[in-house]
């Protein structure tokens, strides 16, 4: 089983596939298998970025929180 790769490893390599495919000359097959990766790697991408979405809306409500139960002057 392969590990899942970082944001910025999925990115990197994704931003990679499409100049790769925007320069054209690959033959149908390596277009797809690449179109293929390229749709996984932006699945990747997508739950980093709603990981760390929830990650920041627990902070913020974490802070609200502590807000709330602070004495008031």
């Amino acid at each position: 089983m392969s590990k899942t790769p970082s944001y910025s490893e999925a990115l990197q390599r994704l931003e990679a596939i499409v100049a790769e495919l925007e320069r054209g000359g690959t033959d149908l097959e390596a277009t797809v298998k690449m179109f293929e990766e390229g749709s996984e790697l932006l699945r990747t991408c997508q739950a980093h970025l709603d990981e760390a979405e929830g990650q920041l809306k627990r902070l913020r409500l974490a802070d609200a929180e502590a807000e709330l139960e602070e004495p008031q002057p």
